[in-house]
């Protein structure tokens, strides 16, 4: 049997079989929304190793169900392309405003490769998804190469050289790449022989149009600071002024002989100068949260202050931290009780409780670092504590006094949510291989407290914690995927998704408190222009778009749909092609010329015939 027609064999029996299972599970029948196809490419090393651009069919069926993600291949899919299929179908969800917890998703691959790999297909998976969630049709003749980041950013990936001259012998006409990747000349010159045109591209929302013909990207709102935000937000750095105020009025006169409470006092002036700039420019989120800093300083000095008073040093703070833990578990009581809550402010409420879970974790930290006789750090984690609880009170006075039906039980599911799909993020940055130490550290740390809280039944800061290592795992894939030069080029993707999200949330009646304040912080960093500041962007406008879209689904109302807009782009010719339109219209014109002079010499003749016979009859 001829391979092309084996292959499509292979493809319909895995889609009868899929539809046969599918239908069967656990007894119910299962509706087929749709199903999708499109060709991929990979590369494979040969034996005197270089590198061959192989071709492959990605098919995906969806399906109502509960948000699952399943990948077959044959033959084996490596574990990379599973994680991958995973993220991409998120970025389709997000990209098109669906809620697909409703939804399962099929993705089956063919190839006469020995083995599929690698997360370049990524950007396929999302588009072939969206053209069965949008019902548009894909233009069979389009291909692409390129991960699919959170942000909907086209990753960079390898040998898109090898990939191009592939899908050229395939016969796709047009050929999408990262637009931070390279593509040899000779591959250029390949491809333009054979028809194909190369087209760079960085969005998932330029691919999208490219495939289907269909514009889905839309204009957003830059003024996101609503009245309600700036007004809470004032209120918010206003109370945690007036706090700092009142302790450094009690404490600037301390010991002037302790160096160590001078050195933090300088801190402390150093960090005000700058949070109270940020509060007269109208950044308020961004002061309050240097005010939180600031204020961690004043108790650091009044608690060492009193330490230097003590006959017993260790005696004294395990006091301190006795007062705090009773002060806490008050707090607590009247957070979760007193307060009203609605779909735009309960997501103040929940970081009013995630703000009381670390002032408790401090607090337990400090009393660790007491036990092995670590007296500094067992300072600065009860004064953080502190600060963390009077950070709690103050997010919960901006909300409307009353009863409320509030229990962190009832927000188990959405923490368990939370857990699986930072879990999913993580595992895909380790197989990525990405080189960030710290920061795949600090997301370890987020998740395991996050997992911590959730088996002790505190779901809200298990939410907060699982939300703080998606974000960081995010932000790992899209750091990863581009580079100093390319920077550029995706940025203005990544402050899109944010705003995106933002926006959403807005258009729902739903102030998204941190998605706004993370926005703010990147576009602190975007106006300075200090160097290296491209690692502050990534990271806040990852962690404000998953904030933004977290603080949406809070609200039971759905997100708006997006409107697809038929925007058919006109394509480059390739050079190929117009040498070939060239030679067609010059055949036309020489053929012409020669029918004309055929047509001339036999009207000739016929003439001169005529003209014998008429002679001959006159005779």
């Amino acid at each position: 049997m001829d391979s092309k027609y084996k292959a499509l064999v292979i493809v319909l029996g895995v889609i009868v079989v899929l539809s046969l299972s599918i239908r069967l599970v656990h007894g119910e029948a299962v509706n087929v929304i749709g199903s999708a196809s499109l060709h991929i490419f990979g590369v494979e090393q040969l034996a005197n190793g270089s590198i061959l651009g192989v071709p492959a069919v990605l098919n995906v069926t969806v399906t109502n169900g509960t948000g699952q993600v399943f990948l077959g291949s044959t033959p084996l899919t490596q574990v990379d392309t599973q994680a991958q299929a995973v993220i991409s179908t998120d970025v389709a969800c997000e990209s098109l405003n669906l809620n697909c917890d409703h939804y399962n998703f099929y993705y089956f691959i063919t190839s006469n490769s020995p083995e599929v790999g690698g997360p370049s297909a990524g950007g396929a998976f999302a588009i072939a998804a969206m053209s069965v969630l949008t019902g548009k049709p894909l233009i069979s003749t389009v291909a692409m190469t390129g991960t699919a980041n959170p942000d909907g950013s086209i990753g960079i990936v390898g040998d898109v050289s090898e990939k191009s001259e592939a899908a050229a012998n395939m016969g796709i006409k047009v050929f999408l790449y990262p637009s931070s990747d390279n593509v040899s000349q000779s591959a250029v010159s390949y491809d333009e022989a054979q028809g194909m045109t190369l087209i760079p591209i960085n969005s998932i929302y330029q691919a999208f149009q490219y495939f289907t013909g269909y514009n889905i990207s839309i204009a957003l709102n830059q003024s996101i600071y609503t009245p309600m935000y700036n007004s809470l937000m004032e209120k918010t750095y206003t109370l945690f002024d007036s706090y700092q105020n009142s302790l450094y009025s009690s404490i600037r006169s301390l010991n002037q002989n302790n160096s160590t409470i001078q050195s933090i006092l300088h801190l402390y002036n150093s960090t005000y100068s700058t949070e109270a700039s940020d509060a007269k420019s109208g950044k308020y989120y961004v002061a309050a949260s240097m005010a939180v800093e600031s204020s961690v300083y004043l108790v650091e000095a009044e608690t060492l202050d009193g330490l230097q008073n003590a006959s017993n040093q260790s005696a004294y703070l395990q006091s301190l931290i006795n007062n705090q833990t009773n002060a806490i578990s008050s707090v607590y009581n009247y957070i979760a009780n007193d307060h009203v809550t609605n779909s735009s402010n309960i997501d103040v409420k929940l970081i009013a409780i995630d703000r009381l879970a670390q002032a408790s974790y401090a607090l337990n930290q400090s009393e660790n670092y007491l036990s092995e006789g670590d007296i500094p750090d067992a300072v600065y984690q009860y004064s953080l504590a502190v600060v963390k609880k009077i950070s709690s009170i103050y997010w919960e006075s901006i909300l409307p006094v009353g009863t409320s039906n509030f229990s962190q039980s009832s927000y188990e599911n959405i923490s368990q949510s939370y857990l699986y799909k930072a879990s999913s993020y993580m595992q895909y940055t380790s197989l990525l291989g990405v080189n960030d130490p710290s920061e795949v550290s600090i997301m370890q740390q987020y998740f395991t407290k996050a997992n911590n809280y959730f088996n002790e039944g505190q779901y809200v800061p298990s939410i907060f914690d699982s939300l703080e290592a998606l974000a960081t795992a995010q932000m790992l894939i899209e750091e990863n995927s581009i580079t100093n030069v390319s920077f550029p080029s995706v940025e203005g993707q990544m402050v899109y998704s944010a705003l995106y999200a933002i926006n959403n949330a807005e258009k729902i009646g739903v102030t998204p408190f941190l998605g706004i304040s993370y926005y703010q912080f990147a576009q602190s960093f975007a106006d300075s222009n200090q160097t290296g500041s491209e690692f502050y962007l990534i990271q806040y406008y990852s962690f404000s778009r998953v904030y933004a879209d977290f603080e949406a689904s809070l609200s039971n109302i759905s997100l708006p749909s997006v409107s697809l807009v038929s925007s058919p782009i006109s394509l480059p010719i390739a050079k190929s092609s117009i040498e070939t339109a060239l030679m067609f219209i010059l055949g036309i014109a020489i053929g012409v010329l020669v029918g004309g002079a055929v047509y001339e010499y036999r009207l000739y003749h016929i003439l001169r015939k005529m003209k014998q016979a008429g002679r001959r009859r006159r005779k």
